[in-house]
């Protein structure tokens, strides 16, 4: 269920029904009714795009195979470390919990 509210076109002055959403139009002069939010939004899904494809770690097709070996055993050898720290972390608070109980 979506709420509805009012807002005001930019550009024709009309009251229209709005629905909260990016791309939403004016229905009497079909032009995007919050241009600002819009614009903001694709820019920064161009950005994220952008960032992704310039990645050193993003793995491609074009990669050389030992180039493309390399980058698979850097990207496991990062979330390897990742889940390694943070399972360490979650023994170390089930430790201070459980020395906390026995204190008590």
């Amino acid at each position: 269920m979506s709420q509805l509210s009012e807002i005001k076109c930019p550009v024709c002055g009309k009251w229209c029904e709005w629905t909260c959403k990016i791309d939403e139009k004016c229905p009497n002069c079909d032009t995007l009714l919050d241009p600002g939010r819009f614009h903001y939004a694709e820019e920064r899904r161009m950005n994220a795009e952008r960032d992704k494809k310039n990645s050193e770690l993003f793995l491609k097709d074009t990669n050389d195979p030992i180039l493309l070996m390399i980058k698979q055993f850097i990207l496991w050898l990062r979330w390897t470390t990742f889940y390694g720290v943070s399972v360490i972390v979650f023994i170390v608070a089930i430790m201070i919990v459980l020395y906390g109980l026995a204190m008590i």
